[in-house]
């Protein structure tokens, strides 16, 4: 019996792990369709209500929040094995020396 959880838990891991995947991606394609829609209508306000020579204004919360979408890919979508990984080995060291620990 006690040489099946090995196997339990390496199973369990790589269900984990595939369940992350597709929810970091999914949740990339929700930032990433706000970003669209929300900056669609920055651009179309702008084209229309500010005067010509500050338009040019209007594309640092596009690049801004588009520098943000790629650190949201890059981190939690591209590495998103490395950061699992990390959780795991952080919840099997327990909690840290000198840290507050909560007793049920």
């Amino acid at each position: 019996m006690a040489g099946n959880t090995g196997g339990s838990l390496e199973k369990y891991r790589t269900i984990l792990r595939k369940s992350q995947i597709e929810d970091q991606n999914a949740l990339l394609g929700l930032h990433a369709l706000a970003y669209v829609v929300v900056n669609a209508v920055w651009i179309l306000l702008v084209l229309n209500l500010v005067p010509s020579r500050y338009r040019w204004i209007a594309f640092y919360p596009v690049v801004g929040w588009g520098l943000l979408v790629f650190i949201h890919w890059w981190f939690y979508v591209r590495n998103v094995d490395k950061l699992c990984k990390f959780r795991e080995e952080r919840a099997l060291a327990g909690p840290a020396e000198g840290g507050a620990q909560t007793s049920f």
